[in-house]
């Protein structure tokens, strides 16, 4: 069996209890056939399904999840919902993207809210150290280039939006949401229309022809279609796929208890709000709804950390609240994400009826969902986006050992130059 083709995560996730992380759906336990075989069942994967059936409305889709909804990677990122272009060929392709993804993420709120309204946030880049502010000074020109809308913050506004004087400067970013990611893939599943069949706990563990049609296996049965498509991001790799593109990268998030109100409030005077890192390997926090603090950092290749990294996290966060050390971190826990050279998603036809959009670098749930749309355009000839002229191509990657020894020395490198805003 191929257990590399799927993740075997040491911790729950933080945002749910695990009861509600149990099968509700079908295993794949027999052999079948169908029009479309996805595999992944994360925002790329969904966003292809869905749109599939509205082109192809007498479709049978099914779609192969390896673990339960919500319980892989899509339930474990911090919930950004980012409708800002940060990664585009030009500023003029940036502007183009910038509208996609605001349309894209409208959908997104509509069908994955479920009974629930989106909380007013206030989403920003901030940045600790003197190459924090030179990178968000670089980042002002490119949205104002591409007019992208920003404000600029002061020190001043950081403290008060965060409660913490860390910060030197940053910038605001209107427009875009924050979630619980357990709550918007779970409903976003839960509203998949009835044509689609979604599998749980039924990893693709071999990807091969058979007789001019596609062949998925399961651990217990089997899907044969003619189009395939790959949506399980790094995990394509160990079907043959995409490894020359690609590299898995485990990160990690920590999470507060709930916090007294009275606590609480001195870090939500205007109400949510999420802070992204002038720098790429810094850490990512964010205030949630039910009066936590959480905090996202920290790069692991190819395989999960130990215990370590808890005590790691907490350093970040205490140093940004000392204060919170009385309270400590609730839980921790670890996911992966897919990295490409350039930060370009490998997207489109790989063979004949064989498609693909890997590669979200981090950046998933607005950006999968619109890859995955447009790949089912793509696959059933209809107009899409030019996601190479978007986006550009991703970039070769060397085979191990030197992939990896690259990785830890330009990862080292990062590291060191994030300084204090990791």
């Amino acid at each position: 069996m191929n257990q590399n083709s799927y993740p075997h995560y040491q911790r729950n996730c933080g945002w749910t209890h695990p009861r509600n992380l149990e099968r509700t759906r079908p295993l794949l336990e027999d052999d079948g056939n169908c029009n479309a075989i996805i595999i992944g069942g994360g925002y790329t994967g969904i966003g292809i399904a869905a749109q599939l059936q509205t082109l192809r409305p007498n479709d049978d889709i099914r779609i192969l999840e390896a673990e339960t909804i919500g319980s892989g990677s899509p339930g474990r990122n911090s919930g950004f919902l980012l409708e800002h272009a940060f990664g585009a060929t030009s500023p003029g392709m940036a502007s183009e993207l910038y509208q996609h993804y605001r349309r894209t993420h409208q959908t997104l709120l509509q069908n994955g809210l479920g009974d629930k309204k989106a909380q007013p946030a206030r989403v920003f880049k901030g940045a600790a150290t003197k190459g924090g502010l030179k990178a968000l000074r670089t980042l002002e020109q490119f949205l104002n280039a591409s007019q992208q809308p920003f404000a600029p913050l002061s020190a001043g506004d950081m403290t008060e939006l965060t409660g913490s004087p860390y910060y030197k400067a940053g910038i605001e970013l209107p427009g875009n949401s924050l979630l619980n990611p357990f709550d918007l893939i779970t409903n976003l599943a839960r509203n998949l229309p009835a044509s689609v069949t979604l599998y749980e706990q039924s990893p693709a563990i071999r990807l091969f022809r058979e007789q001019g049609m596609w062949r998925a296996q399961t651990p217990k049965g089997a899907l044969r279609a003619p189009k395939v498509f790959l949506a399980n991001n790094a995990f394509a790799s160990a079907l043959g796929y995409g490894h020359a593109y690609s590299v898995k990268i485990f990160t990690y998030a920590g999470i507060t208890p709930q916090l007294p109100d009275a606590i609480f409030s001195r870090y939500s005077q205007h109400g949510q709000w999420g802070l992204l890192p002038a720098h790429r390997l810094g850490s990512t926090l964010r205030s949630t709804d039910d009066n936590r603090i959480l905090i996202r950092g920290l790069y692991g290749y190819e395989s999960e950390g130990d215990d370590s990294v808890k005590d790691m996290l907490a350093t970040s966060l205490f140093s940004r609240f000392p204060e919170l050390q009385a309270y400590g971190l609730e839980d921790w826990w670890g996911g992966t994400t897919s990295l490409t050279a350039n930060g370009a998603p490998l997207w489109g036809e790989l063979k004949d009826g064989l498609y693909v959009s890997i590669g979200c670098n981090g950046i998933g749930i607005i950006k999968g969902t619109l890859l995955g749309q447009q790949l089912a355009n793509y696959a059933c000839g209809e107009p899409h986006i030019d996601v190479a002229k978007l986006m550009d191509k991703p970039g070769w990657m060397p085979p191990e050992p030197f992939r990896r020894i690259g990785f830890k020395a330009v990862s080292a490198y990062e590291r060191r130059a994030a300084g204090a805003e990791r």
